[in-house]
């Protein structure tokens, strides 16, 4: 790595837009006994990728609470609650993370050298259609909601889903409570027309957690070009996806394949409108990947798509975010816009939506 790409890296506030640490590997090893398990397995790689925020998915509509220890837990809500308290649980106990409320958090935590843990939702099922269920988990932490995952829950449909529908009306009141209470929406994994839902709904910028362009790699997964310019034009953010699947029909992608989503996507909506996804899934025990596939061929009845969890040389791990920051100069984006994929795009939406010092309880 060059010189100044290691100084650039170093410097900025490097935001993880989306990982699931907690519901796929803290949760059930607490359930077991085990303590300080950020720390003991995740807090090297962290630090290794330079990492400031990550933002992480506790709980949502996917079977979280893969192994034993977690299987007779049955509703979404039970999950999340209890993903939740391991949440703080962990905070509490380490000396390298904080819990991020406000973005005086995030800055805190890179000038003290630590690591700010945002709470987020992969999936508004266990909300189970009580908006005050929001505002309780608003109080708790709760900072990022991804309307659903992959299929149709109360609030609208996933990518999967046949009718390819937008929003309910809860989904809709759903948005629009966020916005009240500083709520940062997330519409990776919801369908095309759900997503011009909340484009139409939102009066606050909007994010795409892990999403790629759909033009490079036809997945329903990956944002249309018509997408990325509207979330980039209301001020949003999209955060690649770094899973082969999401980058190119043909195996074994490239970095460089990955590179071109990239720059895709800035030259549709602009560089203020990317971030860091990326949705790796390591560090995981090896069975869950097991319990996984077993648990997918499909989901809510619907047949699961087939998903290998591989990634491209060099963007296997967090710790190797570096390379995306020598990636991008070669590229020839000016350290600025450098600056503001790593975390400082993701950063502003959090500015305008969390509004810190205002009492929306």
């Amino acid at each position: 790595m060059s010189d100044q790409a290691s100084k650039l890296h170093e410097e900025a506030i490097v935001i993880v837009g989306h990982s699931d640490i907690i519901a796929s590997d803290v949760d059930w090893r607490r359930e077991s006994g085990e303590r300080g398990v950020l720390d003991r397995r995740h807090l090297r790689t962290l630090r290794r990728g330079g990492v400031t925020v990550i933002c992480d998915h506790v709980g949502g509509d996917a079977p979280y609470g893969y192994l034993p220890a977690t299987r007779l837990s049955t509703t979404y809500l039970q999950r999340f609650m209890r993903a939740l308290d391991h949440t703080h649980a962990e905070v509490q106990e380490s000396t390298h993370f904080i819990l991020a409320r406000t973005t005086d958090d995030i800055r805190r935590a890179k000038r003290e050298g630590k690591i700010a843990l945002v709470i987020c939702l992969e999936g508004g099922a266990p909300l189970e259609q009580e908006i005050s269920y929001l505002r309780n988990f608003y109080r708790l932490g709760l900072r990022c909601l991804g309307l659903t995952h992959d299929v149709r829950n109360e609030l609208g449909d996933g990518v999967r889903e046949r009718s390819a529908g937008g929003l309910t009306h809860f989904g809709a009141k759903v948005v629009e409570e966020c916005n009240r209470l500083g709520i940062v929406v997330d519409v990776s994994h919801l369908s095309d027309r759900g997503t011009h839902d909340v484009l139409t709904i939102s009066a606050q910028p909007i994010i795409a957690s892990h999403s790629n362009a759909r033009s490079l790699c036809s997945h329903p997964r990956n944002l249309t070009d018509e997408l990325i310019r509207a979330i980039a034009q209301g001020g949003g953010v999209i955060g690649f996806h770094a899973l082969d699947t999401f980058i190119s029909s043909n195996p074994n992608p490239t970095l460089d394949v990955l590179m071109r989503h990239i720059a895709h996507i800035a030259e549709i909506g602009g560089p203020d409108c990317i971030g860091i996804g990326p949705d790796l899934m390591e560090n995981w025990d090896p069975t869950v990947f097991t319990a996984v596939a077993a648990r997918s061929s499909t989901v809510n009845g619907i047949p699961a798509l087939s998903m290998k969890w591989t990634y491209p040389e060099g963007m296997r791990s967090n710790a190797e975010l570096p390379n995306l920051t020598e990636a991008l100069l070669k590229l020839g984006f000016g350290t600025q816009d450098v600056v503001k994929f790593l975390g400082g795009n993701f950063l502003r939406v959090f500015d305008a939506v969390w509004k810190p010092g205002e009492d929306r309880n």
